[in-house]
């Protein structure tokens, strides 16, 4: 999920944080070495990765306590609240979450996009494959939605294209969302969108690009060097 969908999960974003907690030693001995929200927050990309003199903000993670709970379900999610939540905010049955806005800080940059890092850390590989696995169908399910942009008008969000992808030997899946707005007269944005999944772990980076054709620096790299990051924890 892009930028612009954030601010309408802050509620939710609350409410996830309720999540009963469990103690980091709860992880199993047998299983991957779990770290905390809090870590996996140090662990994300600094906005200098992104576009030199660019800052990091909307930065939210799941504490210094592994979680325990789930509140959404991808197969059963409708499509708005699929579209408002997935990516941007805790409580599809993780340990750990982390995630933050790269943005301009108000400097000209080479190039301008905003970009959304997210970190989902599951107890097991097999956890993370039922976060991961039913991504796909989801999108191709619920390929257009319609939400209140807060202004009186309507965001309108369409997944243009939809292709797996191999990210450094990882499953990855790419999309291009399109997004306009009723009270804005302005041509569509387009979010580069790639989830890939690595053991437990589960990455987004998306990117909308406002004065380029395409991500620069490019999804992939960002990905590794974000998984690199995350390994290091452990």
């Amino acid at each position: 999920m892009s930028f612009r969908a954030r601010a309408s999960a802050v509620v939710l974003t609350t409410a996830a944080a309720c999540l009963l907690l469990a103690p980091a030693a709860m992880a199993s001995s047998h299983g991957p070495v779990q770290v905390t929200g809090k870590q996996l927050k140090g662990a994300l990309l600094p906005a200098s990765d992104f576009v030199a003199g660019y800052v990091a903000s909307n930065e939210a993670d799941s504490g210094s306590k592994l979680e325990h709970g789930r509140l959404f379900n991808v197969s059963s999610m409708s499509c708005a609240r699929f579209w408002t939540v997935a990516g941007s905010t805790q409580g599809f049955g993780e340990t750990a979450f982390a995630t933050d806005l790269v943005d301009s800080d108000g400097h000209v940059a080479s190039v301008y996009e905003v970009f959304d890092q997210t970190v989902y850390q599951f107890a097991s590989t097999r956890a993370a494959a039922s976060f991961y696995g039913p991504l796909n169908a989801k999108y191709r399910s619920c390929r257009s939605v319609s939400l209140p942009d807060g202004a009186g008008g309507t965001v309108r969000l369409t997944v243009h294209s939809e292709s797996k992808q191999r990210v450094g030997g990882h499953q990855a899946l790419r999309l291009v969302e399109y997004a306009s707005d009723s009270t804005i007269n302005i041509s569509s944005l387009s979010t580069d969108v790639l989830w890939t999944i690595d053991g437990a772990d589960v990455y987004l980076i998306d990117t909308t690009v406002l004065d380029n054709t395409s991500p620069k620096p490019t999804q992939a790299s960002l990905t590794l060097k974000l998984i690199a990051r995350v390994s290091a924890l452990r």
